[in-house]
This record gives structure tokens, C-alpha cells and sequence, in this order.
């Protein structure tokens, strides 16, 4: 008896074991597309501008970016750099292309309009979609020029979006 209680103890703690692997293991998602991040979320920009056209130091902003599930987006921000105001709400929006892959991973290119630079982020989608952390990959084509990251976060609750 001792032996058969021993056994299924072992095979018992296996299956605790993988089970626990699998939970830490990257996964994928059906979920996890472009339609996951429809509609408007708040940003907060914080980083610093290395190099580049214009003032350099701390970056801070806070931008208002529309993601329509299709993978364009249009934003508009207010961004200062070293206590110099670079951007804000009054100019045209800027607009460009996002993808969200199965992994909740992804990238998005922001084309402005007022003379800055394109700019490539990539991005996690947290919180089923209610959350978005991204950090700045290049500006302009060059990396090195922005060290920036911003956290978005969904503007309406996920069931208020839906129900408008």
C-alpha cells in the first residue's frame, strides 16, 4: 500500500510541476491582435532626447493616441524637453500603423506632422488590453536618440468602450 501511495505521490508532484512550467511559459493568445487595443488611450512619456534636431534632456508628455483595430492610429501630445514645450495638443494630429502579435507583443510607427521625426516603439498589451508598455526602438531611422518609455492606458473601461 505504502509503494501504490508512493507512486501516485510522485506522479502527483509531476504533474504540480508541469503544470507550473507551462503557467510560466510565454503563451499565445487568439485575443492578442489589433482589435484587443481599439480605441483611445492616455499616455505618459517619460525618457530623456539624446541627439537629434531641437533641445536635449528629460523628456516628459502626455499623449491622446486612438488605435482603430485595423492597425492606424492618429495622436495627438503635449511633449516638453529639458522644460521646453517641442509639441502640444494644437498641432495636426500625427497618424501611423500598429501590430499587435498573438503574443501580446508589438510595434507601433507614429508619423507627426509639425517637423519631429517618425517614431518606432515596441509594446506589451497587459491587463487584457486595458494597459500598454511601450518603450521607444528608433526615431527618425536612428536608435540611440530617445531612451523613452510610456505606459497608455484605456481611456473608457473595456465594457463602457463596447457598450457605445
Amino acid at each position: 500500500m505504502n509503494k501504490l501511495f508512493a507512486t501516485r505521490l510522485g506522479a502527483l508532484a509531476l504533474l504540480a510541476l508541469g503544470s507550473l512550467a507551462s503557467a510560466n511559459a510565454q503563451t499565445t493568445s487568439l485575443a492578442c491582435n489589433n482589435k484587443l487595443i481599439a480605441g483611445n488611450y492616455g499616455f505618459t512619456v517619460q525618457g530623456t532626447k539624446l541627439g537629434g534636431h531641437g533641445p536635449v534632456g528629460q523628456q516628459v508628455g502626455v499623449a491622446l493616441t486612438y488605435f482603430d483595430a485595423l492597425g492606424g492610429l492618429s495622436q495627438i501630445d503635449t511633449v516638453t524637453v529639458a522644460g521646453n514645450v517641442v509639441a502640444d495638443f494644437t498641432h495636426t494630429p500625427a497618424t501611423g500603423t500598429y501590430t499587435v502579435n498573438p503574443d501580446c507583443t508589438g510595434t507601433f510607427t507614429i508619423n507627426f506632422t509639425d517637423g519631429r521625426p517618425p517614431v518606432v516603439t515596441s509594446f506589451v498589451v497587459v491587463s487584457n488590453g486595458d494597459e500598454i508598455d511601450t518603450v521607444v526602438t528608433s526615431a527618425g531611422g536612428m536608435e540611440g536618440i530617445l531612451a523613452t518609455s510610456s505606459v497608455g492606458k484605456r481611456r473608457f473601461s473595456r465594457t463602457l468602450h463596447l457598450a457605445r
